[in-house]
């Protein structure tokens, strides 16, 4: 565990020494605040539901990018190679860098609370409830997000390539909700509980569901893993 976590913190402090973190920080915080000003201010209701819908549509692109470099960095700089030889299991590398992102995606949505503080100021009757539920479900959903942006790292040492991957995935995840309204009825229910988005707005109406938070944990440990055994099987081409 102490592994996981100096890793975790190592990647941390490697990303916020990036000119890329903070350019990635400020689009995503720009995007986010032209919609708040765009919307909240002109319908005056008290509550974050719409912004919070439209950072599950940044994180898309966001994650990807945070997370692009993680492992394809490793393996272009040959350093991967130097993890491996070391008494460290190939888990904990994994495990390490996607805290590390976790660590990055929490940092960002903290400078959004600003929008909390303006409705907070402005508005009356705001259910902090709901807000707290919101931000609960954005960082299951973009903890999940960043999986998947740790699989696709793991498959090429290019980092385009990796976040043209974690894109590909991660909108198909997204894109389910759209793609059920097309199914046979009985397959709907069905299609639609792989979305996030189906398992997010439960989060976004305030409702805590404990199959909501499994799906999400499931989603981190099966591509986790995933990335877990893409690593083994490189090494084991590279012994050959």
């Amino acid at each position: 565990m102490n592994t996981i976590i100096t890793i975790a913190r190592k990647e941390f402090q490697l990303a916020l020494r990036s000119v890329t973190t903070y350019i990635v920080f400020v689009l995503f915080l720009v995007a986010t605040g032209l919609y708040f000003s765009s919307t909240v201010f002109k319908v005056g209701l008290a509550e974050l539901r719409g912004v919070f819908g439209i950072m599950h549509v940044i994180m898309l692109f966001y994650i990807p990018a945070i997370t692009m470099g993680l492992i394809s960095r490793e393996r272009s700089n040959g350093t991967l190679e130097l993890l491996s030889t070391l008494p460290i299991r190939l888990g904990g590398i994994v495990w390490g860098k996607f805290l590390g992102a976790v660590m990055l995606l929490k940092t960002v949505l903290f400078f959004t609370l600003v929008y909390l503080g303006l409705i907070s100021w402005f508005g009356y009757g705001i259910d902090y409830g709901a807000v707290f539920c919101g931000y609960f479900g954005l960082i299951l959903a973009g903890s999940a997000y960043i999986s998947i942006g740790i699989f696709a790292s793991s498959i090429s040492a290019n980092q385009v390539l990796s976040f043209i991957i974690a894109l590909a995935i991660s909108s198909a995840f997204y894109l389910i909700r759209f793609i059920a309204d097309f199914m046979p009825f009985r397959l709907i229910r069905f299609v639609e509980y792989f979305g996030f988005d189906y398992h997010l707005q439960n989060f976004l109406r305030g409702v805590i569901d404990s199959r909501d938070i499994l799906f999400f944990a499931a989603v981190m440990v099966i591509f986790n893993l995933l990335a877990e055994l893409n690593l083994q099987s490189h090494n084991m081409m590279q012994e050959r």
